[in-house]
C-alpha cells in the first residue's frame, strides 16, 4: 500500500542543477545531513531516472546532480541565553543580524545576540557585518514607505465572480439533478453528447470532465450520503451493464469514497480499518474499470480514474507510465492525465524530488497535445502543495509563463485563468509581467485564487511598486 509518510531523504530539502552529457544520463541525490540532528555528515547518493527515458525503443538517460544542503531546511531546537526555547522549528531564512525561524505558530526572528556562541558561529555570525545590516532596515523601511505613497491611482477591489465558473456551476446543477432522479437514459444521451463533442468549457475544462465531477459527495456529507450515492451507482449498474458512463462513474465515486475514508494525512494518522476500506473500495473500482476495459466508445475519464486508483494502490513506475502513455495516446490534449501523474510523482507518493517537473518537460513537444498550455496548468493545479511553487521546487517560471500566454490566446474570457497568471507572477517575483495583469484584472478579484482583498492589495502594490 502506498505510502504518503516522505522518506527521511525526501524531507531534507534540495537544491538542483542539471547537468547534460551527451545522451547519456542519470539522476544522482547527494545529500548532506543537517549536522545538529545526525551523527556527523554523510552523503548518499541515488540514481534516480532511468525510467523516464524509453522512446521508440531507444533509452536516454538524463543526468542531474542535485547537490542537497539541508541545513537550514531540517527541524531544530534553539536555545536562547536567557533560556527562551523553540522547538521543533526549521530555519526559513538566514539574515547578518539573526534567523528567522519558522513556527506552528508563525514566523519569529531570533537575533545573533540572544544566542550561543556555538549557533552564532554554526550561522557565520559577523558583528560588523550585522550592524550595517540593522542600520540599513529603517532607511529600507522609508524608502519602501516612499515607494508605496508613490504609487499609481489604481482602481477599487471588487470581489467578483467568474462568469465562465458560474457556467460550468449551472451544468453541473442540471447534470446533478438527472442523477438524483436515477434518470439514467438522460444522463446516457448527455455523457454519449460530450464523448463526441470533445468540447470544453470556456477556461479550457473538459465538460466530459464536468459531468463526472458533477455527480461527487461532498466530503461533509454523513455516510448515509455516501451509502446512497453507492445505490445510485448500483442501480445504473444494473440499468445499463454494458455503459461505459456508468462504469467510470461508479468507479469515480468508489475511489472518492476509499480516499474520504482514508483522509488527507500521512499514513500514520490513518487507521487500520480506514486501511482496509480505502484498499477494498479501490479494489472494487479497479474490478469495474477492468471490466469496462474493452466497452465502446471509449471516455477520456477512464484513464484518469485509473491514474487515481493506480497512485492509491501504488503501482510500479513501469506500470503507471505505460497507463499514461495509454492515455496520451488516446487523448493527448486531455491535460488532467498531466495533473494526475505530476500528482503520482510528488515525494509525498512515490516520486523524488525533481521528478515530476522534469517528467512534465517531456510532454511540451507531444504531437496534437496543447504545447506549454500543459506545463502552465499543472504548475496551476499542484501550486496548492506549495507556499511558492518556484521556490521549493524546481518548477521553470519562464515555460509556466509562456504556457499561460498560450491560454490567455486560447480562452481569453476566463478571469479565474487570469487571476491565477497574476498571482504565479507575484510568487515568481516577476514584476513586469504581475503589474500588465493587475492592469488586465482592473481591480477585479476573485476569493478562491488570492484568499482575500488585503492578500490582494498586498501583491498589487508590491507589483506597482518598482
Amino acid at each position: 500500500m502506498a505510502s504518503a509518510t516522505r522518506p527521511a531523504r525526501e524531507q531534507e530539502g534540495d537544491c538542483s542543477r542539471l547537468v547534460s552529457s551527451g545522451e547519456h544520463l542519470a539522476f544522482v541525490l547527494i545529500t548532506f545531513h543537517n549536522p545538529s540532528k545526525s551523527r556527523g555528515n554523510h552523503i548518499l547518493i541515488e540514481r534516480l531516472a532511468a525510467r523516464f527515458f524509453a522512446v521508440k525503443g531507444k533509452m536516454k538517460i538524463l543526468t542531474s546532480l542535485i547537490l542537497c544542503f539541508a541545513s537550514v531546511a531540517l527541524a531544530d531546537d534553539f536555545k536562547t541565553i536567557e533560556g527562551k526555547e523553540y522547538k521543533d522549528v526549521t530555519v526559513s531564512r538566514v539574515e547578518p543580524d539573526g534567523i528567522v525561524l519558522r513556527t506552528k505558530s508563525g514566523i519569529s526572528k531570533v537575533y545573533f545576540v540572544e544566542l550561543p556562541k556555538d549557533v552564532q558561529e554554526r550561522f557565520n555570525y559577523n558583528a560588523a557585518g550585522a550592524a550595517g545590516h540593522s542600520a540599513r532596515q529603517p532607511a529600507s523601511q522609508a524608502a519602501f514607505q516612499h515607494r508605496q505613497a508613490e504609487l499609481p491611482s489604481l482602481p477599487p477591489i471588487v470581489e467578483t465572480k467568474d462568469r465562465i465558473k458560474d457556467e460550468i456551476w449551472q451544468f453541473r446543477l442540471k447534470t446533478r439533478a438527472l442523477y438524483n432522479a436515477s434518470k439514467f437514459d438522460e444522463l446516457e444521451a448527455l455523457a454519449a453528447q460530450l464523448r463526441a463533442e470533445r468540447g470544453r468549457f470556456g477556461n479550457g475544462s473538459w465538460k466530459i470532465a464536468q459531468f463526472y465531477e458533477s455527480l461527487g459527495c461532498r466530503a461533509d456529507e454523513p455516510e448515509s450520503m455516501w451509502q446512497l450515492h453507492a445505490r445510485i451507482h448500483e442501480n445504473w449498474d444494473t440499468a445499463k451493464p454494458r455503459s461505459i458512463a456508468a462504469h467510470v462513474a461508479h468507479a469515480d465515486f468508489l475511489t472518492e469514497y476509499a480516499w474520504h475514508v482514508r483522509g488527507s494525512g500521512f499514513a500514520s494518522t490513518v487507521t487500520k480499518e480506514a486501511w482496509r476500506l480505502f484498499s477494498e473500495r479501490l479494489a472494487k473500482a479497479k474490478e469495474l474499470l477492468d471490466k469496462s476495459a474493452d466497452f465502446e466508445p471509449k471516455c477520456p475519464v477512464w484513464w484518469r480514474v485509473r491514474m487515481t486508483v493506480a497512485r492509491g494502490q501504488g503501482w510500479s513506475w513501469d506500470d503507471y507510465e505505460k497507463l499514461f502513455q495509454d492515455a496520451k495516446t488516446f487523448e493527448p490534449a486531455f491535460w488532467g492525465y498531466d495533473v494526475a501523474k505530476a500528482t503520482y510523482l510528488l515525494p509525498r507518493w512515490h516520486g523524488q524530488p525533481g521528478e515530476w517537473e522534469y517528467a512534465l518537460t517531456l510532454e511540451n513537444n507531444r504531437p496534437n497535445g496543447l504545447g506549454l498550455e500543459t506545463y502552465a496548468r499543472v504548475v496551476f493545479a499542484l501550486n496548492g502543495y506549495y507556499k511558492n511553487i518556484f521556490r521549493e521546487t524546481h518548477a521553470s517560471w519562464p515555460q509556466t509563463r509562456d504556457g499561460f500566454e498560450l491560454i490567455g490566446q486560447r480562452y481569453p474570457d476566463s478571469l479565474e485563468l487570469l487571476s491565477g497568471y497574476c498571482r504565479l507572477a507575484c510568487l515568481a517575483e516577476d514584476h513586469v509581467v504581475a503589474r500588465k495583469l493587475f492592469d488586465q484584472l482592473g481591480g477585479r478579484m476573485i476569493a478562491n485564487i488570492w484568499g482575500d482583498q488585503k492578500d490582494f492589495q498586498n501583491y498589487r502594490n508590491w507589483a506597482y511598486s518598482r
